[in-house]
């Protein structure tokens, strides 16, 4: 079998884009250049080879189960695989506990902790309320609304009208009155509650994206309503946030 997508992206979004051992990041910038250097390797605990590193006659699991892959640097995945005798299953098992839980507690204090602006990654909070929204949506020049694939109208029809919804809103919200202001905070507390028991979950922030035209043009920066609306058992999602990878064909920067 092979490691599928669906593993992949829970793999690099619980790991923060960190590797598992010495934290560092495993996409990384490089400098005068619109390419990216990764240094990350999607590694098993558990060798699937019979002689591999850890290999155990009795595991009955997928090798290529999430459960049995951890993400490191090249340098850190040939230490574990040469000093098997230090790097147990057990212990790798914990350093990939004790690092997921690492990346939720920092996501709390700083959710812009695991942005990489050259893949365009960011952390987004999750929303909770349709105030949440509005603070969202107050202000901004552009939105940038964005849904993972949907599978029947009724989806389509309820993702689709919260995002026309807050479209609607966005060039009028500053001159509404507070009273309406509340009425439609209360209305978007239904909207986040419906799509909750679809099982949808609904993520975003506020941002300045900078546009960049033909050869790189700078086009200025825009402050920008991000929005993404994914399934609760979207592998991009750590605690309350979503690491979302947006269009290259924008910068975003703060």
């Amino acid at each position: 079998m092979a490691i599928t997508d669906k593993t992949r992206k829970a793999l690099w979004a619980k790991s923060g884009n960190r590797c598992i051992l010495c934290r560092i990041e495993l996409v990384q910038e490089v400098e005068s250049s619109n390419s990216n250097l990764i240094i990350g390797q999607e590694c098993h605990i558990v060798s699937e080879k019979g002689k591999g590193p850890r290999a155990n006659p009795s595991f009955k699991g997928n090798y290529d189960d999430y459960n049995n892959l951890m993400l490191l640097c090249a340098n850190d995945h040939k230490r574990i695989d040469d000093l098997t005798e230090i790097y147990t299953t057990e212990k790798l098992l914990q350093f990939k506990q004790n690092h997921e839980n690492w990346v939720r507690t920092t996501l709390e204090k700083d959710v812009t902790a695991f942005a990489n602006d050259q893949e365009n990654i960011r952390s987004l909070p999750l929303i909770k309320s349709g105030k949440q929204l509005l603070d969202i949506i107050n202000g901004v020049h552009m939105s940038d609304f964005d849904n993972e694939e949907l599978n029947t109208i009724e989806e389509a029809e309820k993702v689709g009208n919260l995002f026309d919804l807050l479209k609607d809103y966005i060039d009028i919200l500053e001159d509404m009155r507070m009273t309406d202001i509340a009425k439609l905070g209360i209305e978007l507390n239904g909207e986040i509650a419906e799509l909750k028991e679809m099982g949808f979950l609904v993520f975003g922030t506020k941002r300045h994206i900078k546009l960049r035209g033909e050869n790189f043009k700078d086009l200025g920066a825009f402050e920008t309503a991000s929005i993404v609306i994914v399934r609760k058992d979207n592998p991009s999602i750590v605690s309350d946030f979503l690491i979302a990878k947006f269009s290259n064909k924008m910068n975003f920067g703060f």
